[in-house]
């Protein structure tokens, strides 16, 4: 199933509200629900409309929410950093992405590369050590390591 088409409309002729099984009159608004399947090759789809009366439909929607709770969206954590530590912390790693642009700008052909990339390793090892004790490594310089 897709994402259902849902809108209101006035019934033209009798339909039964899948919420509460009464018939819906002609010339009464209606909710109506129509999900598009176009199926698969070792499916043959179907489409499906259902009706609702309008009341019929906020009642479903209203009985669904009292099933899953509002839980309220947090995108970061609660930082337990001070404002210098948390200036501290983004020095740290503008200087690591420093560090990494310019070993992304390394010419290959360089006959000391593998001594600068060893340098760069090591200031980003130490940037690590220094970013520890303010909120921990980022999960990404782990993963690049």
């Amino acid at each position: 199933m897709t994402i259902p088409n849902v809108y209101m409309k006035w019934c033209h002729r009798t339909a039964i509200c899948k919420w509460c099984e009464q018939p819906i009159e002609p010339g009464s608004p209606i909710v109506s629900v129509f999900f598009w399947n176009k199926g698969s090759e070792d499916h043959k789809g179907f489409n499906t409309k259902l009706y609702f009366h309008p009341d019929c439909w906020v009642a479903q929607g209203l009985d669904y929410l009292k099933l899953n709770p509002y839980t309220p969206y947090t995108r970061h954590k609660e930082s337990t950093l001070t404002p210098e530590q948390k200036k501290l912390r983004h020095t740290i790693m503008t200087r690591k992405a420093s560090i990494e642009q310019r070993r992304r700008n390394l010419k290959p052909t360089s006959k000391n590369k593998i001594l600068i990339e060893a340098r760069l390793d090591t200031q980003i090892a130490q940037l690590m050590v220094e970013i520890a004790p303010l909120g921990g490594i980022p999960k990404k310089w782990i993963e690049q390591i």
